[in-house]
């Protein structure tokens, strides 16, 4: 007996989600045993089954998050430098207004 990993894609063109796993002797039985637990209603487009052998997991920080800073790829990254021009703006306004009012 043999643990299989199921993934479900619930609308055509989506996401494979992990569902769960199921115990079977072979890949045959495994197949039959997640489209009986995982796609009962019909709910599924398509299963994803595979040993839970062929699974690995990458858990490498280095191979994660290399060290170069690529914050500006990222939405957040985005709205900070939004943030930081609306702030420069405001002080190259805020500089010609006391230049205006020295001047006069």
């Amino acid at each position: 007996m043999g643990a299989f990993v199921v993934f479900r894609q619930e609308e055509p063109g989506g996401a494979f989600v992990h569902c769960g796993s199921v115990d079977a002797p072979d890949m045959e039985l495994a197949c039959q045993y997640a489209r009986d637990i995982f796609s009962r209603r019909e709910d599924a487009q398509r299963l994803w089954v595979a040993p839970q052998e062929a699974i690995r997991e990458v858990a490498d920080g280095d191979l994660l998050r290399p060290a170069l800073d690529r914050t500006y790829r990222l939405g957040r990254g985005y709205r900070v430098t939004v943030e930081k021009r609306r702030r420069i703006k405001a002080r190259i306004a805020a500089r010609a207004e006391a230049e205006q009012g020295e001047a006069v």
